[in-house]
């Protein structure tokens, strides 16, 4: 499933906010300080959980949980009086645009994001705000879909362990003759 999401979402989100330096599946990059050095701002991609239904015919269905943090380097003071604050607020403002690009955005498989979530992620770390927002979604996965395989000018349904069925025409089912 996130082998489909990924590429929709990591495309939609460069488009929309060119500004993004990095864009990638959540694999911890934001904890260890060992890593290649991060492209800021940056979004990571985290699929939490999805309780799938099965619809039959090898086609699930499930609302998905999507949590994307968005890590935004601020290093000025963001006090009153600083004198830095409108800059490091200015950055901040890649977190609505993240949020405006996901809002309501649908694609191939999967259907219009909503937020359910948002709260600071990470507070220690040295570099960076973290801030990780949920959006729930509906998903299809019709990968297992079962196949239609055509013997003798008659379609079937085919899956894996089963005998053929044949598939509902027009007219009715059409049984093969012997």
């Amino acid at each position: 499933m996130l082998h489909t999401l990924f590429p929709q979402l990591a495309d939609h989100l460069r488009q929309a906010v060119p500004t993004l330096g990095t864009i990638d599946l959540d694999m911890g990059q934001l904890d260890y300080q060992s890593q290649e050095p991060i492209a800021y701002p940056a979004v990571y991609l985290d699929l939490e959980d999805i309780p799938w239904r099965d619809l039959g015919g090898g086609i699930q269905t499930g609302k998905a949980l999507l949590r994307f943090t968005v890590a935004v380097e601020v290093s000025e003071e963001t006090y009153q009086g600083s004198g830095q604050r409108n800059p490091a607020m200015e950055r901040l403002l890649v977190v609505q645009q993240v949020h405006e690009t996901l809002q309501h955005h649908q694609g191939n498989g999967f259907g219009p994001m909503v937020r359910v979530s948002y709260r600071r992620d990470r507070p220690q770390h040295p570099e960076a705000w973290c801030l990780a927002m949920g959006y729930v979604t509906e998903v299809t996965d019709a990968d297992g879909q079962d196949k239609t395989e055509e013997v003798n000018g008659v379609a079937f349904n085919s899956a894996p362990g089963c005998r053929p069925v044949p598939v509902i025409d027009e007219g009715g089912y059409v049984l093969p003759t012997e």
